[in-house]
């Protein structure tokens, strides 16, 4: 893949060239014509703006569209969760870098150069209605992605990110152990898990089922979340304690017994031993195939978008609330509506037409209904339908991503979908608002109290902190040891390895944060 950034810099070299081999000897006439000619040359953007919705094929329709409503050549990429950092180590940098960048990485690249700074008031000037709504969502957005007295990348806010993941339940199986709503309390919970295990829930007369898997492989941040969310933590946020004080959920001793309990459950097999190695996807294939009788992994629209399948795979399923632990409350764990900003390769910074150009492609892709609806859904009659004023996806769109990666919509040419205000009316039948208050009624979501914050400590530290503690959960749960031990023991080193440094530094900035309120 290496060969597209440089064939981006080679294509524009040959045009310089050319440009000025004709230029020498010609008339005024001529020259006015080559440039004119250089002006209408398209700008090549290599984008890797998603790691999840990438098109199948160069040249889709909506790859199509684009290029000609924007005269621009898209160069797809095409990183994956797996390989885009070995990417970007290698020197293969898109213009457009994905969504789900971390705030560490960020950090990092833009200490190394990798990253492109762009100023605030340049962003504002070809960007303002998007920045507008921005704004008026929360003020305090751009300081994400300040590092180093500069600006990186455009700010996003994900409106969704504030609600929290919902506890989903097999409900045939429910049914089959005898329950008829669902738990609400953590020990009703472990009753329910303990019968998905033991049980028979299928009825297929084989001990083949679980109660639960997690996200041990992608995002740890949200393995096992319901259950940590019972104790009031998350060992991936920042928190306040009982005394004000800013901590880390990993080090807690709330984080502690959570963990604790998990260690019960899988010791007693109620937890599907591969969850050290399943992701999503997997999680959903389990789901699917009544393997696991319990999903905590999934937000409202994750849920609502999953209907029909769970009608083809015969499931059926019923939405609980945060079961109620230690904490005392009804809670569920939520991302957080701040996002690390949209990040730009470090060439962006250099070449100022390819960067006004972006800047005013995103502007345009976040404030016309056109251009938003046919990158981010597809084509009119052929993959969704406008009803009352929402989109309402088409077969087989609705039900499989196959033709979506085919018709290259989604979030691939538009990296802002669902980060504007203005064009979330086409994301919501009055079924789907109906849908998003009734599941999310009742529950407190909470949240990292910084949300993604560029802290310098994060970039020396982070990635030695999160290894660590990554592989102390997996043993914790998994293990056989003195917990309690073991836990004072990662306690300990987390805090020597620059643990202390990063907790300084947080409680510095949200102390500042709320001096300013």
């Amino acid at each position: 893949m290496k060969h597209w950034k440089r064939l981006g810099l080679s294509a524009a070299l040959s045009i310089s060239l050319v440009a000025a081999g004709c230029s020498g000897g010609s008339s005024g006439n001529e020259t006015a014509e080559t440039d004119k000619q250089g002006e209408d040359k398209p700008i090549v953007i290599m984008t890797n703006a998603s790691t999840w919705d990438i098109p199948t094929e160069d040249g889709n329709p909506t790859q199509k569209y684009l290029e000609e409503r924007y005269n621009v050549k898209f160069v797809n990429m095409r990183g994956n969760d797996e390989n885009f950092k070995v990417m970007v180590a290698s020197g293969e940098i898109p213009d457009i870098l994905p969504h789900n960048i971390s705030e560490a990485d960020m950090t990092n690249w833009a200490r190394q150069g990798v990253i492109a700074s762009i100023s605030v008031d340049e962003i504002k000037k070809y960007m303002p209605t998007y920045v507008k709504e921005v704004e008026e969502i929360d003020p305090h957005a751009w300081d994400v992605g300040m590092i180093d007295g500069k600006n990186y990348g455009v700010p996003r806010i994900w409106l969704n990110g504030a609600y929290g993941f919902i506890p989903t339940y097999n409900g045939e199986w429910l049914k089959a152990i005898g329950y008829d709503e669902p738990p609400t309390t953590l020990e009703q919970l472990e009753d329910v898990l303990t019968k998905f295990r033991n049980n028979d829930p299928d009825g297929n007369g084989k001990k083949d089922t679980y109660g639960m898997s997690g996200r041990g492989k992608d995002v740890r941040a949200q393995m096992f979340n319901s259950i940590y969310a019972a104790y009031g933590v998350n060992p991936y946020h920042f928190l306040l304690t009982k005394e004000g004080k800013v901590t880390w959920g990993g080090i807690t001793d709330e984080a502690k017994e959570a963990t604790k309990l998990l260690r019960t459950w899988y010791q007693d097999g109620l937890i599907d031993p591969e969850f050290m190695t399943d992701d999503g996807a997997l999680i959903g294939q389990k789901w699917s195939s009544h393997k696991i009788g319990y999903v905590d992994n999934n937000m409202y629209h994750h849920l609502f978008a999953g209907q029909e399948a769970d009608k083809t795979n015969g499931t059926n399923p019923v939405y609980g609330k945060g079961v109620i632990g230690p904490a005392g409350e009804s809670i569920v764990m939520s991302n957080g509506a701040l996002q690390v900003p949209l990040l730009f390769g470090k060439q962006v910074e250099e070449d100022e037409a390819k960067r006004i150009k972006i800047l005013q492609m995103l502007e345009d892709l976040t404030s016309s209904d056109e251009a938003y609806l046919r990158s981010v859904f597809g084509e009119d009659g052929v993959s969704y339908d406008l009803v009352d004023g929402a989109v309402v996806m088409k077969e087989p769109y609705a039900s499989t991503v196959e033709e979506a990666r085919a018709m290259g919509y989604g979030g691939y040419y538009n990296p802002l979908v669902e980060r504007d205000s203005s064009m979330w009316k086409y994301h919501f039948s009055k079924e789907k608002l109906a849908f998003r208050e009734t599941l999310n009624e009742g529950m407190k979501p909470i949240s990292d109290i910084l949300g993604p914050t560029a802290l310098e400590s994060k970039g020396k530290y982070w990635a030695t902190l999160v290894t660590l503690q990554d592989e102390f959960y997996t043993k914790a749960i998994i293990g056989k040891d003195d917990l309690d031990a073991s836990f004072e023991a990662f306690k300990t080193q987390w805090l020597k390895t620059g643990g202390q440094e990063v907790l300084d530094e947080a409680t510095a900035v949200y102390q500042a944060r709320q001096a300013a309120k």
